[in-house]
């Protein structure tokens, strides 16, 4: 079984993470592709972009909650227990905020990811 503060972490992490991604999609999501104009205009695209600032910050803040809780539990459950803890919250924020669908494919997959989760901190 999992301790609370550790899972605290990588919850905490796996909200900063999801966090980041929407904020990048926020940013970027619907604007076209962003190499059209080439790479050196993407990447001052990117770098000019306050949104994508608070994106990468987001990740960073994520990083350093998965870093305390590697110390804290096993890479081996820690690392897949958070990756599907954003898979999920990504689903719902596609679904809820970027209008989304969400297919019986990915609905099932996402059951597959819990059942997983459930079996690995048992």
């Amino acid at each position: 079984m999992i301790e609370k503060t550790a899972f605290f972490l990588i919850f905490a992490s796996a909200v900063s993470n999801a966090l980041g991604s929407i904020v990048m999609k926020h940013a970027y999501g619907g604007s076209g592709d962003m190499l059209s104009a080439g790479v050196i205009a993407a990447i001052l695209r990117i770098a000019l972009n306050p949104w994508i600032v608070a994106g990468f910050s987001l990740f960073g803040i994520s990083f350093f909650f998965m870093a305390a809780a590697l110390s804290r539990t096993e890479l081996t459950l820690a690392y897949p227990m958070m990756s599907a803890l954003v898979y999920i919250l990504l689903t719902a924020a596609g679904f809820l905020v970027f209008h989304e669908n969400i297919t019986l494919m990915r609905a099932g997959g996402m059951a597959l990811i819990v059942a997983g989760i459930v079996m690995l901190t048992a």
